[in-house]
C-alpha cells in the first residue's frame, strides 16, 4: 500500500477522533448550565394528572396536600382544616397567595372543581375510585370549601394529594382533548416550557412559586427507552440523572462522577393472570405456576441483590401480614397441583387436557430489560413442569394488557393501603368496564368486601385487621403470581445536594419529588 495513503488513513481516522472528542465536550459544556437532564424511560401520551399519571406531576403542580419525606400526607395548598366529630364533614380553608402558572389566582372553586372533573364520567378518570366516597362539596368562600362524606373515609388526606387543576382553562372544553393536557398550567415549582415530540419536555422553574424557589433553572425530560443508552449518556455527561438496570450498578460505581442512589420503593413485579383465559379460572392452576417461580434466584441473577422476593401487594406496609402463603420454590408441589386440575405430563415433556396443550405467552415491555428477563427465567422455570410458555417482549404502543395471557406487571404503592389496592384488585375497577387499573378482570367477592371494610374503617387495628384478611385471601385465590420487589437505583452525574430520599412507588416514581431543593454544586 502507498505509504502516503497510508499518511493520509491516518490522518483522517486522527480528524475523525479529536471531532468526536470535541463534540463530546461540547454536549458536557452544554450540560454544565444550571439545568438537570432527566433519562426518561418512556414519553408521556400527555400531561393532565387526572388522566395520566407522570413523574412530572410533583414539578407541574401542587395539591391541597403532599407527602412529606415520611410519605404522610401533610398540608399544602391547604392552610388548615376541620373534621366534624362523625368524620363526615371536612372543612377546608386554602392559602390566599398561590398563583397558577398564568398568573390567575387558585382558589375554592379549582380545587372543586378538579375533585368534580375526576368524578365525572365523561373524563374517565383513573382516579375515580379515590373520590366516590365524596357526597358533596360546598363553596364557602374564595379560599374556604366544605367536603361531605357518605362515610367515613381514612384514606381521604392522602387522596387530597392530588393536582388541582385550573378551572379556567377547561371552559367550554372537553377535557379528553382540550390543549391542557399537552401544554399545561399547574401551581408547582416548574412550569411548562416546550414538549419536542419523540425528543425531549422541558420545564422551566417558575420565579412565582409559593414555596421553595427552585434552585436550577430548567429539567429536561429526555426520551430514551433503550435502558443502555440511559447508562451510556449518565457515564458521558450527555444527562445528569437515570434509573439503572441492575446489571448496570456495578460497572457505573466505578465511574468518579457519579453518586448512586439506593433507594427503597414498594415497587414489586409480578405475573398478571389474565382471568378471560380460560386456562386460569382453576386456581390450582395459578398456585401451581406460583410454586414454580424460584424468587430468591430472581433476586439474586436478575437484580443482583437490588430488591427482595415478593409476596405480597403490601409487603412494604405495616399492615403487611407475614403469615399468608409465600409460596416458596416447590417444583413438585406445582406437578402435584396441576395434575389435580387434569393437565397430565405425555413422552413429549408437555402437559395436556380435554387434547389441548397447557401453553399461554408473556408479554412483557421491551424497553424494560429486568421485566423481560424476569419474563423468560419464569417461562424456562414453567417449561420445566411442563408448560409451552413463550416470551412476547413488545413495544408499549403494541400491548394491550387486556389482551395478553398473562402480563409481567409492575406495581405498588408506599402510601396509604388503599391506594394501589382497591383500583387493582376490586371487582368493580376491571379496565373493561373502568378507567380502574384491574386489568386482569380479577373477580373475587370476599377479596371485594375485604377491601371495601379496609377503606372504610376508622380504627387502626381494625383497617390492619382487613387487610391482613385481604392479603391471607388473596394469595390463596391469587390475581398475579407476585415475584419479586425492586430497588430504585439511580445515578446522578455531578455533585447534586439537596436529595432526599424516601421509600419510592412503582417503577421508581417520586424520586423527584423535592427537586426544587435541589442544587448543583459544580455548576
Amino acid at each position: 500500500m502507498n505509504k502516503n495513503y497510508v499518511v493520509l488513513i491516518m490522518s483522517m481516522v486522527m480528524l475523525l477522533v479529536v471531532a468526536g472528542c470535541g463534540d463530546k465536550n461540547a454536549t458536557t459544556n452544554t450540560n454544565r448550565e444550571n439545568h438537570l437532564i432527566y433519562a426518561s424511560e418512556s414519553e408521556f401520551d400527555g400531561l393532565n394528572p387526572i388522566l395520566e399519571e407522570t413523574n412530572l406531576d410533583a414539578l407541574l403542580f401542587r395539591g391541597l396536600f403532599r407527602f412529606n419525606e415520611n410519605n404522610e400526607a401533610v398540608e399544602d395548598i391547604a392552610k388548615s382544616f376541620a373534621i366534624s366529630d362523625d368524620k363526615l364533614t371536612y372543612t377546608f380553608n386554602i392559602r390566599e397567595d398561590i398563583q397558577f402558572h398564568d398568573g390567575e389566582a387558585l382558589t375554592a372553586d379549582d380545587v372543586i372543581f378538579t375533585i368534580e372533573s375526576i368524578l365525572d364520567d365523561n373524563n374517565a378518570s383513573y382516579l375515580k375510585s379515590d373520590f366516590t366516597e365524596i357526597d358533596s362539596l360546598k363553596r364557602i368562600d374564595d379560599y374556604q370549601f366544605e367536603m361531605q362524606l357518605k362515610h367515613p373515609f381514612t384514606p381521604i388526606l392522602d387522596k387530597l394529594t392530588v393536582p388541582l387543576l385550573p378551572k379556567h382553562a377547561f371552559d367550554g372544553v372537553d377535557m379528553r382533548t382540550a390543549d391542557f393536557n399537552s401544554h399545561p398550567i399547574g401551581a408547582g415549582p416548574y412550569q411548562f416550557d416546550q414538549w419536542n415530540r419523540g425528543t425531549s419536555l422541558t420545564l422551566k422553574a417558575y420565579e412565582q412559586f409559593y414555596g421553595t424557589k427552585p434552585s436550577i433553572e430548567k429539567v429536561i425530560f429526555k426520551f430514551i427507552p433503550d435502558s443502555n443508552v440511559r447508562a451510556l449518556q449518565l457515564a458521558s455527561g450527555e444527562v445528569d440523572i437515570a434509573l439503572l438496570d441492575p446489571n448496570q450498578v456495578a460497572e457505573m460505581e466505578k465511574k468518579e462522577h457519579l453518586k448512586i442512589y439506593d433507594v427503597n420503593t414498594a415497587d414489586y413485579r409480578g405475573l398478571l393472570f389474565n382471568m378471560q383465559n380460560e386456562l386460569w379460572q382453576d386456581v390450582r392452576v395459578r398456585q401451581a405456576f406460583s410454586y414454580a417461580i424460584d424468587r430468591a434466584q430472581v433476586v439474586k441473577g436478575i437484580l443482583k441483590e437490588y430488591g427482595e422476593e415478593a409476596y405480597s401487594p403490601l409487603q412494604k406496609h405495616t399492615f403487611n401480614n407475614e403469615s399468608i402463603e409465600k409460596y416458596t420454590y416447590d417444583p413438585a408441589k406445582a406437578d402435584m397441583l396441576l395434575e389435580e386440575a387434569g393437565w397430565a405430563k405425555v413422552d413429549d415433556g408437555f402437559r395436556y387436557k380435554d387434547g389441548q396443550q397447557l401453553a399461554f405467552t408473556i408479554t412483557a415491555p421491551a424497553s424494560d430489560a429486568v421485566r423481560v428477563n424476569m419474563a423468560n427465567y419464569v417461562a424456562e422455570g414453567f417449561n420445566k413442569i411442563g408448560a409451552n410458555v413463550q416470551v412476547a417482549a413488545l413495544d408499549w404502543s403494541a400491548i394491550t394488557i387486556e389482551d395478553t395471557d398473562a402480563f409481567m406487571i409492575g406495581w405498588g404503592s408506599p402510601y396509604d393501603a388503599d391506594h394501589h389496592t382497591y383500583s387493582l384488585f376490586h371487582s368493580s375497577e376491571s379496565s373493561l368496564t373502568s378507567p380502574g387499573y384491574n386489568y386482569g378482570s380479577y373477580s373475587n367477592a370476599a377479596v371485594d368486601e375485604l377491601l371495601e371494610q379496609g377503606r372504610l374503617a376508622i380504627d387502626v387495628e381494625e383497617r390492619k385487621a382487613s387487610y391482613a384478611a385481604f392479603q391471607e385471601e388473596l394469595a390463596n385465590d391469587p390475581a398475579f403470581a407476585f415475584i419479586a420487589y425492586v430497588d430504585a437505583v439511580y445515578g446522578i452525574h455531578g455533585s447534586m445536594e439537596g436529595v432526599k430520599e424516601r421509600t419510592l412507588g412503582h417503577h421508581g416514581s417520586g424520586f423527584l419529588w423535592n427537586v426544587e431543593e435541589w442544587k448543583w454544586n459544580d455548576r
